[in-house]
């Protein structure tokens, strides 16, 4: 008889154990949705990741992750790492300017724009 319950009590314990971890919690995956603000919304492109989708008229675009990157045709236009509190991104979000320098120089009394 000592020798049933302590297998009942064995079974039992092995029992809750068992449950306690193939409880699954769903795993909420948040998109990032923004609108591109744009004339050429239709001939622009954006990629998430590896995967790369067509823009809408509307500009709507949405990705699991960042960085979200913009083409237009095959060119790579920009990208963004965030998106602004009210979910609108504009063309001088994306663009980065390389040189920081000052585009006008001076020789003496002359004034000359310089192009790069």
């Amino acid at each position: 008889m000592k020798n049933m319950m302590f297998v009942s009590y064995a079974f039992g314990i092995s029992f809750i154990l068992s449950a306690c971890g193939s409880v699954e919690t769903p795993v909420h995956v948040e998109k990032n949705i923004g609108y591109f603000v744009s004339d050429f919304n239709t001939n622009i492109d954006y990629a998430c990741g590896s995967e790369r989708k067509h823009m809408n008229e509307s500009g709507k675009f949405e990705c699991d992750s960042f960085p979200i990157s913009f083409y237009m045709d095959q060119m790579k236009i920009g990208q963004i790492s965030s998106i602004h509190n009210d979910g609108y991104v504009y063309p001088q979000d994306i663009i980065v300017i390389e040189d920081k320098a000052p585009i006008y120089t001076s020789e003496g009394n002359m004034s000359f724009l310089v192009i790069e």
